[in-house]
């Protein structure tokens, strides 16, 4: 007997920039974005973590398993915001939520990005720094993996086991904000076989005519026909 399974999709939930960090992760943990804490910056504008020469100021977890302990439990965010209210804020993806982010210091293009792969309009946020971060979901059945420079120069995405800096953040260059309040769009299923794994295609931006094998291209097929299920049934 076949069984149906639904698949809630995030929804979308936009703090305003002034309001507070702890606000804003409980906004984000209560649409069922997975949260945690992540190092903020003191008055220099150092990274808290204490060491003089952060690699990423404002943007690791202050906890010892990182990501993993991402969570949407209420009372565990107000503990760890009581124990530092100016914490940065993770979100963390993959189960159902993607982001890519457009550099445009390595030679990514947001316009360009959008009309190679018909992107829709959806949640997208902004670095002072100039990255472009657009939110995106997809089923939870599947696992998409985190890529750098798949998809173009200068543009990763971050899937399972990854995180991004949320709004209203604040790093060196400034606050991370929203520039929308659209809901994330469902990802273009054109980008899924690159998310999927590694070795299926080279790099969907390069301009040399792709050979996948016969097997590649079946496989390929078959997780396209996979993500047009809709959400709401999954054998």
């Amino acid at each position: 007997m076949r069984q149906t399974m639904r698949v809630t999709p995030f929804q979308h939930t936009i703090c305003p920039p002034v309001c507070r960090l702890q606000d804003a992760a409980w906004n984000y943990a209560h649409g069922g974005w997975r949260v945690l804490p992540l190092y903020g910056l003191v008055a220099d504008g150092s990274c808290a973590c204490g060491q003089l020469q952060c690699s990423q100021p404002g943007q690791h977890p202050r906890l010892v398993d990182g990501v993993q302990r991402a969570t949407t439990d209420s009372v565990t965010l107000q503990r760890w915001w009581t124990q530092d209210e100016q914490a940065n804020i993770g979100i963390a993806t993959g189960d159902g939520l993607v982001v890519i982010d457009v550099d445009p210091l390595r030679g990514g293009f947001l316009e360009h990005f959008r009309q190679l792969y018909a992107i829709p309009e959806t949640a997208m946020t902004r670095t002072e720094q100039g990255n472009w971060q657009l939110y995106f979901t997809y089923n939870r059945t599947l696992t998409l993996r985190t890529t750098k420079n798949k998809l173009g120069p200068g543009i990763d995405t971050y899937g399972e086991g990854g995180y991004v800096v949320a709004p209203p953040s604040l790093l060196t260059q400034g606050r991370v904000s929203w520039i929308n309040t659209a809901t994330p769009a469902r990802l273009p299923a054109v980008i899924l076989p690159f998310l999927l794994g590694s070795h299926l295609y080279s790099p969907a931006w390069s301009t040399r005519e792709q050979h996948p094998s016969p097997a590649a291209r079946e496989l390929a097929r078959l997780l396209l026909s996979r993500s047009a299920i809709p959400d709401c049934e999954v054998n």
